[in-house]
C-alpha cells in the first residue's frame, strides 16, 4: 500500500520528540503572548522540539473560519500586503501541538488540524484570547478573564502571557548602562508609556495633560521618572512628556544604547503604566512592586482609569486582586500582590492536552 506523502515531522533523532510550532500572524503583541507559552511548555518538557513561523492567513478564513473546521482543502495562506517576510510551515508536515493567538489566526489554526487529521495526524490546537468561536472547535483556549468565553476547555487567566520572571529582571538590570543604575540609587519611578490603539489616538492635548500630572508628582515627591517608551508610542510623545519635566527629574533612553527593557523594570521603587495596555501592566505586575495605571482620559465612576470595554474590565479585575491600583498623584508605600501565572498555567495545560 502506498503511504500518504505526509508525515508528523522528519525521521532522525528528533522523531520520537513531541513537536511544538508557533504560528502568528507577525502582530508583536500576539506572537509574543504565544512564545511565552510556548517556552514554558518546554521548560516543563524540555525535550520537546519547538519550531516558529509567520504567515498572512487567507482572507477566506479570517472572514470565515469555521470554514477551516469543515474542509481539508481550505486555503491557508495569502499574500503579505505590508511587506513583511513569512517564513511558512513546512509543506505536509504538522506539529503535534500548534499554538496560535488572537481572532486573525483562529481559522488557519482549524484549517491546519483539519488537514492534519485527514492526514491521520492527530494534532492538537491551543488557541490564545477568544476566538469568538465555539471553544469545543479548539483543544484548549488560554483567555484572560475579561474575554468572555468560558468552558471546560478554557483555561483563564488574569493578565496576559509573557516571559519575564523576576530573575530574568534582575539579570537585565545587571546589564543596564551605568547612568540608569546611578539614576537606581536615588527616589526612582519606572514609567511605561504606551500609545494610539483602536479606542482612541494618543492627542497633543492628551500628551500635555501626561506631562502635567506627571511633573506634578515629580515637584512633589523629589522622584526620578524613568520613562520607557512601548513599540506603539508615536514618534515625539515621550520627547513632549520629558520637556514637561523637571530636567533633573527625568531619564529616557538614547538611541544609540541597547534596549532598557525588561532591566528598567527593576529599577524604580514603583512602575506607572499608561491604562491602554493589558501586557504592561501585566508585566509590570510581576515585580509586587506598586502598579499605578494613569489614564490618558478622565477617570468615571465605573472606571478610575478613563478605559472602556474589555480593558476597563481587565485594570477592575487587576485593582480588586491587588496587582494594581489608580495613579492618584502619589506612590504608595510598600508591595502590592505580585502577578505570576505561567507556571501553574503551564501544568493546568499539559493536565488538559493529556501530555
Amino acid at each position: 500500500m502506498t503511504q500518504p506523502p505526509t508525515a508528523r515531522m522528519p525521521t532522525g533523532p528528533d522523531a520520537d520528540r513531541r513537536h511544538l510550532w508557533v504560528v502568528s500572524d507577525g502582530t508583536s503583541g500576539m506572537r509574543l503572548q504565544a512564545v511565552a507559552m510556548a517556552e514554558s511548555l518546554l521548560n516543563a518538557r524540555p525535550d520537546w522540539a519547538y519550531e516558529q513561523f509567520v504567515i498572512t492567513p487567507h482572507r477566506w478564513i479570517r472572514m470565515l473560519p469555521r470554514l477551516g473546521s469543515w474542509l481539508p482543502a481550505a486555503p491557508l495562506y495569502g499574500t503579505s500586503t505590508d511587506g513583511g517576510l513569512e517564513r511558512r510551515p513546512h509543506a505536509g508536515r504538522y506539529p503535534d501541538i500548534l499554538i496560535t493567538c488572537g481572532r486573525r489566526m483562529a481559522g488557519y489554526a482549524l484549517a491546519l488540524r483539519r488537514r492534519a487529521h485527514a492526514a491521520g495526524i492527530a494534532m492538537q490546537i491551543v488557541h490564545l484570547q477568544d476566538p469568538r468561536l465555539p471553544p469545543r472547535l479548539f483543544d484548549a483556549l488560554i483567555v484572560p478573564a475579561h474575554d468572555p468565553a468560558r468552558g471546560g476547555n478554557v483555561l483563564v487567566t488574569t493578565g496576559s502571557l509573557n516571559r519575564l520572571t523576576l530573575a530574568g529582571m534582575q539579570r537585565a538590570m545587571m546589564d543596564l548602562p551605568t547612568r540608569w543604575l546611578s539614576a537606581a540609587r536615588g527616589n526612582a519611578v519606572t514609567v511605561m508609556i504606551g500609545g494610539d490603539n483602536r479606542r482612541y489616538a494618543i492627542t497633543r492635548d492628551l500628551a500635555a495633560h501626561m506631562g502635567e500630572r506627571l511633573a506634578t508628582l515629580a515637584r512633589t515627591t523629589g522622584v526620578k521618572l524613568l520613562l520607557i517608551p512601548s513599540r506603539r508610542t508615536p514618534a515625539g510623545l515621550v520627547d513632549s512628556i520629558a520637556a514637561a519635566l523637571p530636567d533633573d527629574n527625568v531619564l529616557t533612553p538614547d538611541k544609540d544604547e541597547p534596549n532598557v527593557y525588561p532591566g528598567v523594570l527593576g529599577l524604580g521603587q514603583a512602575v506607572i503604566v499608561t491604562s491602554d495596555s493589558v501586557n504592561m501592566a501585566s508585566e509590570a505586575a510581576i515585580t509586587g512592586k506598586p502598579v499605578l495605571v494613569i489614564g490618558w482620559k478622565p477617570p468615571s465612576r465605573h472606571s478610575p482609569t478613563g478605559e472602556t470595554g474589555r480593558i476597563a474590565t481587565f485594570h477592575r479585575n487587576m485593582m480588586e486582586a491587588g496587582h494594581s491600583a489608580p495613579f492618584d498623584g502619589q506612590i504608595p508605600p510598600g508591595n502590592f500582590t505580585r502577578l505570576d501565572e505561567m507556571d501553574a498555567l503551564t501544568d493546568r495545560l499539559l493536565a488538559l492536552l493529556g501530555v
